[in-house]
């Protein structure tokens, strides 16, 4: 990913304070970088910190592969003034309201950027979760580009709310879109309209139509039809998938990966590497949103009668280091430790991308999702809150690429262990599930590829960002 020469562009990028969409937004600006704009990626001084500290041990900071390349990236932090990750599960209305403490902070730094920085600050990237952000760029006149982490469905029966709330109780008709039952709406859209999320997300929305450009991780192959039916009422770009090149382009070696976790990794490779292909099922949850104990138990007796090997990827829900074994039944780690392997986190691509893993048991949260289908793997759904339900939707009835184990009209129901037991068989046994994501996955790879739709939708916003800036400077 070298750079293609400079622009003379400055641009901040702001991601939501969550590892969802600091990933994310971390691939973004590497992009951008590669085009030649000069980037200040900003994080909250705890995010700050656990990233760098992710990265002492191996005498790199997160962009300095980058960096390496001549790709013009800086980190800089801002004062905390939301609450951490272990934190923001269980105070997300806290959470919500607290995000607007980041735009003093954000107009300070832009101003000593200013005063330091030979290259001014000419344009604010921000998440689309940052309702401050837009009205900011317009106010210090500069241009904005509202970042959309999740996928173009989502956005666009999020922007057209109004028709869900018309239809409500009945299928729900959008355009661009299949038919959508009310329970697989986003959360936000099933909460009162005076409830603090849907405050703040409905403030996002206004705000996101005054943006100059909205780009999504998502990718034209995937989701063509959504974006075309969106495009007279709200441009959006499709730049994705954001995730590391190197799951994206086979040619290049894994090592080059500078990842993000800012836990400790359990390496997973000798136990995957003593396994037949597409043998195991990889099974990770949420690290925010919590799971009840009882849940918890019927899944890992489900794994354990489905009789396929696995990774769990478990920890204590809203607590960084805590004991799990409470969390399962008694001599569960015990009667399985042959054919399973139970840790507290694990680098999620590469345990994908090894042959031995047959399918992803997930809670379909969008980052999730789109490394499954880069990787070519079947999905067993189970949506835990948020937009998860929508995307379990897609995966299951739409791109059928995997099962649905849980609706959003079970969310309170504890889905037994016969009933997981028989969706894993299902699951690793289903070979046109199997063949159908492997042909998104190459879609993916001529989407991401130089000149494909995804690297031209990028080039054509930073045209666009050139050919603004030329326009507002005569």
């Amino acid at each position: 990913m070298e750079c293609e020469g400079k622009t003379g562009i400055h641009a901040i990028i702001v991601p939501l304070p969550g590892q969802g969409h600091i990933n994310p937004a971390m691939q973004l600006a590497k992009k951008l970088a590669s085009k030649g704009i000069a980037i200040t990626f900003v994080l909250t001084q705890s995010w700050h910190n656990t990233i760098t500290d992710a990265h002492s041990s191996t005498g790199v900071n997160a962009f300095s592969h980058a960096r390496n390349l001549g790709l013009e990236i800086e980190l800089v932090a801002i004062p905390d003034c939301v609450p951490g990750e272990f934190e923001r599960g269980n105070k997300l209305y806290k959470f919500s309201q607290s995000l607007d403490n980041m735009e003093s902070h954000v107009e300070e730094l832009i101003k000593n950027l200013n005063q330091s920085n030979p290259t001014p600050v000419s344009c604010i990237v921000s998440d689309t979760f940052l309702g401050w952000a837009v009205p900011l760029a317009k106010k210090l006149r500069l241009l904005s580009v509202s970042f959309w982490t999740q996928n173009v469905l989502v956005f666009s029966i999020t922007y057209h709310s109004y028709l869900a709330e018309r239809q409500a109780g009945s299928v729900i008709h959008i355009p661009g879109v299949t038919p959508l039952q009310p329970a697989d709406l986003p959360l936000w859209l099933k909460l009162s309209p005076d409830d603090v999320v849907v405050r703040v997300i409905s403030r996002c929305f206004q705000t996101v139509r005054e943006a100059d450009w909205v780009v999504a991780n998502s990718f034209l192959g995937l989701e063509g039809h959504v974006v075309e039916a969106l495009w007279e009422k709200m441009r959006v770009y499709c730049v994705g998938p954001l995730l590391p090149s190197a799951y994206l382009d086979l040619s290049e070696p894994r090592d080059s990966v500078v990842g993000t976790s800012y836990r400790v990794e359990m390496d997973c490779t000798q136990f995957l590497d003593d396994k037949p292909p597409k043998s195991v099922i990889y099974v990770s949850f949420s690290s925010v949103l919590p799971m009840s104990t009882s849940q918890i138990e019927e899944i890992a007796m489900g794994i354990k009668e489905s009789d396929y090997s696995f990774i769990w990827v478990l920890r204590h829900p809203g607590k960084e280091c805590a004991e799990v074994s409470s969390m399962l039944p008694d001599g569960f780690l015990n009667e399985t430790k042959q054919r399973g392997l139970v840790v507290p986190w694990c680098s999620q691509l590469k345990v994908l991308s090894h042959p031995s893993v047959g399918g992803f048991f997930s809670h379909c949260g969008w980052n999730s999702t789109l490394e499954s289908i880069s990787v070519g793997l079947p999905m067993l759904g189970f949506p835990l809150g948020a937009e998860q339900f929508a995307n379990c939707k897609l995966i299951a009835d739409d791109w059928k690429i995997g099962l649905r184990l849980r609706s959003g009209d079970d969310t309170d129901k504890v889905i037994g262990r016969d009933e997981i037991a028989e969706k894993v068989r299902r699951l690793m046994e289903g070979e046109e599930m199997r063949r159908a994501a492997e042909r998104l996955r190459d879609v993916v790879k001529m989407e991401v590829r130089k000149g494909g739709t995804s690297d031209s939708n990028l080039e054509r916003v930073v045209d666009e960002l050139k050919t603004k800036l030329i326009e507002n400077s005569i």
